[in-house]
């Protein structure tokens, strides 16, 4: 079930991808820096990356007088995430994946074919 408060909102995401796109701990300077724009404030800045570890997104490290930020989990596990969100929100799974696979390439069905029968089964109690 997804958690209200594990929702990431698109300044969040926004940092997120500029963590993940750098590779490496940032500070909030840094990640103000490579954020497209730069239109935001450093305490803004400041404030997400806060919020993203509260949610157990990043962790921090101090060095010297700076927190230094880093991504704890990759773009596959939001996006993950995101779907899970969006069948859960869709209020019909079934429905919802049923049109999902429809639009899928052939490459991609084959791929989920793939990746779902290596899945074990749970013997029925």
């Amino acid at each position: 079930m997804r958690e209200a408060q594990s929702a990431l909102g698109p300044l969040e995401s926004a940092v997120l991808d500029a963590l993940w796109s750098a590779g490496r701990e940032m500070s909030v300077r840094q990640t103000l820096e490579a954020l497209p724009g730069r239109t935001h404030a450093y305490t803004t800045i400041s404030t997400v990356l806060e919020n993203l570890r509260r949610k157990g997104w990043v962790d921090r490290e101090r060095i010297g007088r700076l927190w230094f930020y880093r991504a704890l989990r990759d773009r596959a596990a939001y996006a993950a995430q995101r779907m899970h969100g969006a069948l859960t929100d869709s209020g019909n799974p079934r429905a919802t994946l049923l049109r999902f696979v429809d639009g899928m390439s052939p490459e991609d069905a084959d791929m989920l074919r793939s990746l779902l029968a290596e899945v074990p089964r749970e013997d029925p109690a």
